[in-house]
């Protein structure tokens, strides 16, 4: 019989990775449809691009508000109200007629999306510290892998078979799945709520404490640039394998999926890891990781090497590292933050997502005939996160 701590644990583990598969559903199942949709708008992919950005600075927004509630009323109220409006906004994105209503409905969603990040680990602080942490935050962040592995796929397929809006009717069930199961399976874990946490005053004092605070500061960068050469991956990817390249949205699907397979590999072996060699030896090594898939993509390119493997195989390498960088960063960034996590796991998502964003904004006004563009936002991304590490984060153990 297995023992009950271990059980609430798994129930825990499960319910988080739920929270963070916001983004695989929400994004990585949409992917493959990127060119149906642009066609079905009567628009181009570079404009699908920039809903994708409305969709980062949507994240982005959510984070500032949705912590700040969690920390005020708690983190149960707060993570339905986030799956109300995924539900609903996936629901209007499957109805939209026009590009500009759908990216405004996406940015909606990308608001929804921010909820999962934020109260996943705003949850997870509530009840464990240092490597406990960093283990059940890498370990929910498996799960999330896994979706990327199902979904993307599951978006390829049904590209395939229905209308690119069955891909939004699908995120919607997923979110009343999930609402059923926070209502029957999630108590309160937030030991003292916060009566000042909204109150602007406070707020603005509160994010100029942790924004100024080093550790969170060094170890947000880290994490935020080395996310940014992901959604690099997950903004122009759609355009070159499918439109250049010419892979079906299975395919597509498949491949994505084969990218999570490494990432979901990469977080299991971190869980592993992380108690045995510590935190900052594994953020050191996904590090370096992270800057060879780029400067391999980026070699492929500059040889003129036009084949889908060239992008897959670097972008897998890649994926692998940002499995030890982010969990690891994201855990480190918010440990001095015992009675204000929500709040400080809101400003590092925030900062993440503006990166990202403007990432994606960049990458819209460029011509994307190759992997050029790509491999060079990757690189760019994963040498940032490298040289914060060994420049700024390493000086203070030393």
């Amino acid at each position: 019989m297995p023992h009950p701590m271990k059980s609430k644990i798994c129930v825990l583990t499960l319910l988080l990775g739920c929270l963070l598969m916001f983004n695989p559903v929400g994004m990585d199942m949409f992917l493959p449809a990127v060119p149906n949709i642009a066609r079905g708008l009567d628009t181009t992919s570079n404009q699908i691009m920039n809903s994708m950005s409305a969709l980062f600075l949507g994240n982005a927004l959510g984070r500032l508000i949705l912590g700040p509630l969690a920390d005020r009323y708690g983190r149960k109220p707060v993570i339905l109200l986030t799956l109300i409006i995924f539900t609903s906004s996936a629901f209007a994105s499957g109805l939209a007629s026009s590009i500009e209503f759908f990216i405004f409905w996406r940015f909606i969603q990308g608001f929804a999306i921010s909820g999962g990040h934020v109260l996943s680990l705003s949850v997870a602080r509530d009840l464990f510290e240092k490597e406990q942490f960093g283990k059940i935050i890498a370990n929910a962040t498996a799960i999330m892998g896994l979706a990327g592995i199902v979904f993307p796929i599951l978006g390829g397929k049904i590209v395939q078979l229905m209308p690119w809006q069955s891909i939004f009717w699908v995120m919607s069930i997923f979110g009343l799945t999930v609402f059923s199961f926070v209502i029957f399976s999630y108590k309160e874990t937030i030991k003292r709520k916060n009566p000042r946490a909204v109150n602007p005053p406070f707020l603005l004092n509160n994010w100029f404490k942790i924004i100024t605070n080093p550790v969170f500061l060094r170890h947000a960068l880290c994490s935020s640039f080395a996310t940014a050469g992901f959604y690099a991956y997950v903004t122009v990817s759609p355009t070159v394998l499918r439109e250049i390249f010419g892979i079906s949205s299975l395919g597509y699907g498949l491949s994505f999926a084969l990218l999570a397979l490494f990432f979901v590999i990469s977080n299991l072996i971190a869980g592993q890891l992380v108690t045995r060699i510590g935190q900052f030896r594994l953020l050191a090594i996904g590090s370096v990781i992270v800057v060879w898939g780029g400067v391999m993509m980026l070699g492929f390119s500059i040889m003129e090497i036009d084949r889908p493997f060239a992008i897959i195989i670097p972008t897998a390498i890649y994926f692998f590292g940002i499995g030890w960088v982010v969990p690891q960063s994201n855990a480190l960034a918010l440990q001095p933050f015992e009675n204000s996590a929500g709040t400080a796991s809101a400003l590092l998502g925030f900062i993440s997502m503006i990166a990202s964003a403007f990432m994606g904004f960049l990458l819209s006004f460029a011509v994307h005939d190759d992997a050029t563009y790509l491999a060079l936002a990757m690189l760019i991304s994963g040498l940032s996160s490298f040289l914060i590490y060994f420049l700024l984060i390493q000086k203070i153990l030393k």
